[in-house]
């Protein structure tokens, strides 16, 4: 928030949307946009002086209890969801009031993200360059927080073949060098989205089907048909902390197989929609991974995946 509160080049009102967290969050929103509470960095963080120093508070924010609120003068528009409608039915929040204040764009941006001053500028440059008229959807940069010289990907190319992406870029020390790779793109990451008017009233919110994953994808797919496409702003830099909703352990705990769970129901739903004739390669791709976690004793992942086959509704 404090780096995207010190953007510069475009006139812009940051929307916040928290989306039903069931401890404090939103409380200590409020409190922190009143100057009660600070939240301290790491001083020899390279990013520190993307937040710092803080801007003087208190905010100049207003609370919106419909998309429709009179919230025109205030720099941030705090919303709050009372429950938490997953990561498409969160942004979509923001867009319907984007859409219904009459911007020209919306920003979807992950809460852990820090950006560069310029960063919004260039994305409106990038949207308006007379090239990217049929951009419906733009992603930016990403570089790893922890390691801002290091990318996590300038978006990524999907395989229906098989149901992977690569992501361009990923782990990779930025160095420009994949600045001009980006034609082919099929979705942009979904920590950092940068959308228009015109596109959302022709293609539509992002959908809801998914309560966690495949969402970009999905949107991607339907801009695709639209005859949008989707490019990436390099000069547009984002940090992402990039936290892991499943995690790499050999035993997972039961919050990420509750992961896995929307990950793979999620896949197979954006399958029957988009890519139907490559469904069959993605029940063997499913089923071969499936062996591979009974080979390692991994059956709860194993049954998350014959769940999502044969679609049924048990918890896990």
């Amino acid at each position: 928030m404090e780096s995207v509160l010190k953007a510069s080049g475009a006139e812009f009102q940051i929307v916040v949307v928290e989306n039903g967290s069931p401890d404090d969050s939103w409380e200590k929103l409020i409190a922190w946009a009143d100057g009660q509470i600070t939240l301290p960095v790491d001083s020899e963080n390279p990013l520190y002086a993307y937040s710092h120093p803080p801007v003087t508070k208190p905010l100049n924010y207003a609370v919106a209890d419909t998309a429709s609120s009179d919230t025109a003068d205030a720099d941030v528009v705090f919303i709050r969801s009372m429950e938490n409608l997953g990561f498409a039915g969160g942004n979509n929040i923001g867009l319907r009031y984007m859409l219904s204040h009459g911007f020209d764009y919306a920003w979807l941006l992950n809460n852990d993200t820090v950006i560069e001053q310029d960063a919004i500028q260039e994305l409106v440059a990038f949207m308006e360059a007379p090239e990217n008229s049929t951009v419906g959807i733009a992603g930016s940069k990403l570089r790893l927080y922890h390691r801002p010289d290091t990318l996590q990907g300038l978006g990524a190319i999907f395989n229906p073949y098989n149901g992977k992406s690569r992501i361009v870029g990923a782990q990779q020390v930025d160095h420009g060098q994949f600045d001009s790779q980006t034609e082919g793109i099929t979705y942009a990451i979904g920590a950092a989205m940068f959308v228009g008017r015109n596109f959302l009233q022709e293609v539509g919110l992002m959908s809801e089907d998914y309560f966690l994953y495949n969402e970009e994808n999905d949107w991607s797919a339907r801009a695709h048909r639209a005859g949008w496409k989707v490019g990436i702003a390099v000069k547009s830099i984002v940090y992402h902390k990039q936290g892991a909703s499943t995690g790499n352990s050999p035993k997972k705990s039961k919050l990420q197989i509750k992961a896995l769970q929307y990950k793979y129901r999620g896949k197979i739903l954006l399958y029957k929609k988009y890519y139907r004739k490559q469904l069959p390669y993605l029940y063997f791709h499913l089923f071969t991974r499936s062996m591979r976690y009974i080979a390692k004793g991994n059956f709860k992942e194993a049954q998350v995946i014959y769940a999502a086959i044969f679609n049924t509704n048990k918890e896990l």
